[in-house]
């Protein structure tokens, strides 16, 4: 059954939507263009299309998340390059920050990390989407990850399987103006091939989650006919049954799922933002969050010694 188009929430996110696509699209180019439609401040330009998506992004945020800028960091000392957007889980996320003013996340509280582009080749489009993948990789080995939140309710580290469970890693996602080159005459498997052609490759755990182009459509995954899924794979519980349906078997399967490009049908369309949106939104509240012990951060360096005292009980 089709959901009713008229109600309240409908009705909101369809300015807000409308609102991000032209601020996204117009607006930025128009403050920050001369009459020849060069750009006159392109830093600047930058960061003000990064600043409108965190406030369209905010409308779909769970309240214990929060959204910033920066570097992902790992305990064992690798950080990822800077990154436009950070969806992070503010109840567990230290403040850290250099004396540049660079903030640094956990990768444990990180939730998701998306690019911000504006006009993108082929070329660069898969170069945009294997920086996202290298990120996502920094969840693959974690020291002793004990879980804050998780939608399956898991608790040990034995639980913990980014490479099969797509909610242990992290959602990784892009948005840009438009492609420069012919979606319909480019085939999904050109883009996506950037995964088998790097080195190292890139498995199925480590793609892209969504690509959002304002003027092309949205690239992200089929589940079946008619419904899209923001992770590339999907975890199926499947259940044989004997003569007597009795459970005799009961296993779960990380099923890898299909491509799939959503085109708006003309330039005034935004259904192709609005399917960005409410997988988005599904993604975020699927992910689970780590724990960021400190202790394995700022480990020690030098021998101490240690006097105890015994606590007197007698007041």
């Amino acid at each position: 059954m089709i959901p009713n188009s008229e109600n309240k929430i409908n009705k909101l996110f369809k300015a807000k939507i409308e609102q991000f696509k032209q601020a996204f699209i117009n607006t930025s180019r128009d403050v920050y263009t001369n009459e020849d439609g060069n750009l006159l401040h392109p830093s600047e330009f930058g960061i003000n299309r990064e600043e409108i998506v965190k406030n369209y992004l905010k409308n779909i945020l769970p309240d214990r998340m929060e959204i910033g800028s920066g570097f992902v960091v790992t305990a064992n000392g690798k950080v990822s390059t800077q990154c436009d957007i950070i969806i992070y889980d503010k109840t567990v996320t230290p403040l850290i920050r250099d004396e540049k003013n660079h903030r640094f996340f956990p990768i444990e509280s990180v939730i998701a990390v998306g690019e911000i582009k504006s006009k993108l080749s082929l070329t660069e489009l898969k170069e945009a989407l294997l920086k996202l993948a290298k990120i996502k990789s920094l969840r693959d080995v974690l020291f002793s990850p004990a879980y804050v939140y998780s939608l399956r309710n898991k608790e040990s580290i034995d639980d913990y399987k980014p490479e099969s469970d797509e909610f242990d890693q992290i959602v990784t996602f892009l948005i840009c103006e438009k492609f420069t080159f012919p979606i319909k005459k480019t085939p999904l498997t050109n883009i996506v091939s950037c995964y088998g052609e790097s080195l190292p490759h890139r498995p199925f755990c480590h793609r892209h989650n969504m690509v959002l182009s304002m003027a092309d459509g949205l690239l992200t995954y089929a589940l079946d006919d008619e419904t899209i899924y923001p992770f590339p794979s999907k975890i199926i519980d499947y259940i044989n049954v004997d003569e007597e349906y009795n459970i005799a078997e009961r296993k779960n399967v990380v099923e890898r799922l299909n491509y799939r490009f959503i085109k708006p049908l003309n330039d005034e369309s935004i259904e192709h933002i609005r399917h960005f949106t409410s997988i988005l939104n599904i993604g975020l509240i699927s992910v689970s969050v780590l724990f960021p012990d400190l202790a394995n951060y700022i480990p020690k360096e030098e021998k101490v010694e240690m006097f105890d005292c015994v606590q007197n009980y007698k007041f």
